[in-house]
Formats: structure tokens, sequence, C-alpha cells
């Protein structure tokens, strides 16, 4: 039992890491989507698509890293 709980620890610890991670990175997302909204509609809109789609990478990324980090998370949850 004891083996498992420190297993556990450990697990939530990197998914803790990850999700603090993730809220920095979505922050910088929100920036960058925020500019590309404001450079397609100031006509600039070749480099704005670039920003919005970059910015569309970023957040699945950062979705799916969670999804990842959540479901480990559950793995080493002891019975």
């Amino acid at each position: 039992m004891k083996t498992e709980k420190k297993e556990y620890n450990v697990a939530r610890q990197e998914y803790l890491e990850i999700t603090k991670r993730n809220r920095k990175l979505a922050k910088i997302d929100m920036l960058i989507l925020g500019t590309g909204l404001l450079l397609k509609y100031v006509d600039q809109a070749d480099i704005g698509k670039h920003f919005m789609v970059f910015g569309m990478i970023l957040l699945l990324y950062v979705f799916g890293s969670n999804m990842l980090a959540k479901s480990e998370l559950r793995k080493a949850q002891p019975k």
C-alpha cells in the first residue's frame, strides 16, 4: 500500500507541475490569439492569420497535455 501511495504522490506532483506550466502557456496563448485578432481587423490579415493558426495549435497542445496528465494521474491512483 505504501508503494502505491508513494507512486500516486509522485504522479500528483508531476500533474501539478504540468498544469502550472500549462496555465502559463495558456496566458501566452491568449495573448497570441488576441494579437492575431487585432492584426486581422487592422488590415494585416496575412500576419494575423498566422498568429491565429499558431494560437490554435498552442491551445490544442495545452488541452492535450492536460488531458494526458490527468489520465496518468488516474492510472496511478491507489485502489
